[in-house]
């Protein structure tokens, strides 16, 4: 590889993604769950740097959602920069603004006439470049991170990637020596590492193995090759991140992973006893040798304040939620870290059905429910880290809030549709982040948003035509449907669940 590239795949561009993990919206939600103050108030402008911003969606996402923010993205790949600008330009974004520069370019002159920022995100950055691109980091974050500021940042956890590190080492190694673009240099490296596992490698685990070759069968080779073929790929243990982070003065605070900040619901009793008597420092990386976690989301702060305790309850209670998906696929039956658990009846089975329909806060929903055993710390979190709610930060929109989502989600469908993409993310205005959304209910989305009446005949006749544009069909179970009457049933029914399930949470959560 040239040397601009400093060993990071970059002959295919990175996926295209928004991931509502790195929104301040859920970043501060996930602070006082742990009691800590957030960057800013709720409400207040912020400045907003995703450092590694790949095609820019998050980035685009938070500037569409949240007018009052400026928001910087910075990448090293001129391609993605030029992609996230077209987003940028089509979805009439000006307070987003993007550039292609290295880490050494911002810890450099570059950097320093940039603003001091509250929020800096970094997703599939710091395991996946060199040492010396880290330390550029950590200069950047010290000098351009506000105090109080927060710092998101991802990366393959130990010990969880021990298992996985010969795969990888042997990928990325053969890989090297094959001809051709990264995704199909790392297909003939995964078909390597099946001949040898068969042959009796027991270093290789067959469990691995399979799971790429199934990231394989989705078409997913340029996301493998962005994860297994970087010439600086390397887990780590949460302490040594932190010790890493500590010169630019961060401290951790919180897991991304909402459901990771509840102890109770990651190790048993005994365990999580062993934890406590642990020193600081140490208990998250402790935790991880009982948890089976192989990626971690951290948020670390410069200059961490307790929320005193007698507010954060109060400020807790102040919370509004609104569900996500659909009435029929709310439950109380819950993954947790440790398995599955059951959310109690009396609260949560109100609780739910008032998400589903307003945006209740969480005192509203004390008041119509009673509080049983539940407290409103867990309430937050259990609604919020089951995927099942989001937090609404701005409940009343005016119409021009929803009109520029509007234009931006427009934007970005018409993007997927040339790019052949049946999945994406609708950024809402109410909740400062965005929701997925399958290719039928852009199609829909599309529809309304050009003005066709929200009636199932009009929308689905629409549809059709805009499907027909597409030149694509649609799949039921993976498998693509040739036949156009079958196509045209399939439509319909995923138009109508579209416009009676998926629009009213469009509306709630200002998407529309």
């Amino acid at each position: 590889m040239s040397n601009w590239t400093d060993g990071y795949v970059s002959d295919i561009e990175y996926l295209e993604a928004c991931y509502i993990e790195q929104t301040p919206a859920h970043l501060n939600t996930a602070c006082l769950l742990r009691g800590v103050e957030p960057p800013v108030a709720a409400g207040e402008p912020y400045r907003y740097c995703e450092l590694g911003c790949g095609l820019g969606k998050s980035a685009a996402t938070i500037a569409a959602a949240c007018p009052d923010a400026e928001v910087w993205g910075f990448d090293f790949n001129p391609a993605h920069i030029a992609r996230g600008n077209q987003l940028a330009q089509l979805g009439h974004l000006a307070n987003l603004h993007l550039e292609d520069c290295s880490f050494a370019d911002l810890a450099g002159p570059k950097g320093a006439a940039l603003p001091r920022f509250h929020y800096i995100a970094m997703h599939g950055v710091w395991s996946w470049i060199s040492p010396e691109n880290r330390r550029h980091i950590v200069e950047f974050i010290g000098e351009h991170l506000e105090p109080g500021g927060l710092v998101y940042v991802t990366y393959n956890a130990l010990p969880g990637w021990n298992s996985v590190a010969p795969v990888q080492r042997l990928l990325w190694a053969s890989a090297n020596l094959e001809k051709g673009r990264s995704d199909q240099r790392v297909g003939t490296a995964i078909r390597l590492v099946r001949q040898m596992s068969e042959t009796g490698a027991i270093a290789l685990p067959i469990q691995q193995i399979e799971r790429l070759e199934d990231e394989c069968r989705k078409d997913n080779l340029s996301y493998l090759a962005h994860e297994y073929l970087n010439d600086h790929w390397q887990p780590f243990y949460h302490m040594d991140v932190a010790a890493a982070l500590a010169p630019a003065k961060l401290t951790y605070a919180a897991s991304a992973n909402i459901l990771d900040n509840y102890p109770d619901i990651c190790v048993n009793k005994e365990q999580r006893a062993f934890i406590d008597d642990t020193p600081s420092a140490l208990r998250e990386t402790v935790r991880d040798y009982f948890m089976t976690r192989s990626f971690r989301r951290d948020i670390f702060i410069r200059g961490s304040r307790p929320v005193p305790a007698r507010r954060l309850e109060q400020r807790l209670r102040q919370i509004r939620l609104t569900a996500i998906v659909p009435p029929k696929s709310l439950t109380r039956n819950i993954n947790v870290p440790i398995g599955e658990a059951t959310l109690g009846e009396d609260f949560y089975a109100p609780a739910l059905e008032m998400i589903s329909r307003d945006m209740p806060t969480i005192e509203e929903i004390f008041d119509h429910a009673g509080g049983g055993n539940a407290t409103a710390r867990e309430a937050v979190g259990m609604l919020i880290g089951s995927k099942q709610a989001m937090a609404v930060v701005t409940p009343e929109l005016a119409e021009s809030a929803r009109a520029r989502v509007r234009a931006y989600n427009a934007a970005q469908i018409r993007l997927c549709a040339d790019g052949g993409k049946a999945h994406t993310s609708l950024a809402g205005a109410a909740i400062g982040s965005a929701v997925l959304a399958g290719l039928v209910e852009m199609l829909v989305y599309e529809a309304l948003a050009d003005g066709i009446p929200a009636e199932a005949e009009p929308v689905i006749a629409d549809c059709w035509k805009r499907l027909q544009r597409r030149g694509d069909r649609l799949a039921d179970n993976g498998k693509v449907i040739e036949s156009e009457a079958e196509n045209i049933d399939l439509l319909r029914r995923s138009a109508l669940d579209a416009l009676t399930l998926s629009l009213p949470i469009w509306r709630r959560v200002g998407a529309i």
